[in-house]
């Protein structure tokens, strides 16, 4: 019988998160089988740390602070990270609400990305394309009811050092769930498995660089709009070093996670090597290899034999 379990983690590939940080990946076993076992399990409806209760109360909670972050960052015209700049873009030409652009483009993406990355589909998917878009539409005229905004540099700044932050906590905490990813996270990581010449960060910053241009296009580059501004700069390049930090000082341990599960690979290989490579596999004590044979042929024998 040959199982994946036998083999130490070390042997395992590794899966990306969306901000490029390398994920240690778990055995070879798809996130909805694992969900489904956890449905019949009573301590996961449970808020002990690390149940799937608990990351779906936090996965929810994480979204809604997403979208208070991007209704922030709208109002204040400082911009919103570069698929969000997208989604409104699309909004602002076909008239569509952001609300129902957002599921609609978010299926669409979903549909091309699933057949090459199954993973990232989960009920944090769901979520994130039926929660985000409506709460930003609710919160919008919320925050116009209370606060009369003018367009300023220091306005534009100060918005952003509320929404940006807020939008960081809100994905790391989302992320931190491992419930499933919005399509468009998706899209780098499976690039960078089908064709491992280049790194996942380089894979990333042309995705968002590519994003970013989409939506200048939309908009007709017109940055009065507030879709497009300092924000995106910064989100589409720091927002990686932002959310890793909310992942190690609250989003960990409020699913109750002990580690840092986003932390990056021990080996820096990933912009050297062309694909990560398992470690070479040693033989039991005392076993020789096949005349003629090698190392990793004896190994194969031995586990067709167990």
């Amino acid at each position: 019988m040959r199982g994946e379990g036998h083999f130490p983690a070390s042997h395992r590939g590794t899966r990306w998160c969306l901000v490029g940080m390398a994920l240690p990946a778990p055995p070879q076993r798809r996130r909805c089988d694992r969900n489904l076992r956890n449905l019949t399990a009573p301590d996961q409806w449970t808020l002990s740390y690390n149940s799937l209760l608990r990351r779906i109360l936090a996965c929810f909670l994480g979204e809604v602070i997403t979208a208070v972050g991007i209704a922030i960052c709208l109002e204040g015209k400082s911009g919103v990270d570069p698929f969000t700049a997208f989604l409104q873009g699309i909004s602002h030409v076909s008239g569509i609400s952001f609300a129902a652009i957002v599921p609609i483009v978010n299926i669409i993406m979903l549909i091309l990305v699933f057949p090459f990355d199954r993973s990232i589909f989960g009920l944090g998917t769901v979520i994130n394309f039926t929660v985000v878009g409506v709460l930003v539409d609710y919160f919008r005229p919320i925050y116009r009811s209370f606060f009369h905004v003018e367009y300023s540099v220091g306005s534009m700044l100060l918005h952003l050092a509320i929404g940006l932050p807020l939008f960081c906590l809100g994905v790391s905490m989302y992320i931190t769930c491992d419930l499933g990813q919005c399509p468009y996270d998706g899209i780098a990581p499976s690039l960078r498995r089908h064709f491992p010449r280049y790194s996942y960060r380089a894979y990333r910053l042309v995705q968002d660089i590519i994003t970013i241009f989409l939506a200048l296009l939309l908009i007709r580059f017109d940055l009065s709009l507030g879709i497009v501004a300092l924000g995106t700069v910064i989100m589409g390049f720091f927002i990686g070093p932002i959310v890793g930090f909310f992942n190690n000082y609250v989003s960990n341990r409020l699913v109750g996670i002990s580690g840092d599960i986003f932390a990056a690979s021990e080996s820096s290989s990933d912009d050297e090597l062309p694909a990560q490579e398992a470690p070479a596999r040693a033989l039991p004590a005392g076993a020789k290899p096949l005349d003629g044979g090698s190392v990793e042929d004896e190994l194969d024998e031995l586990l067709e034999e167990y």
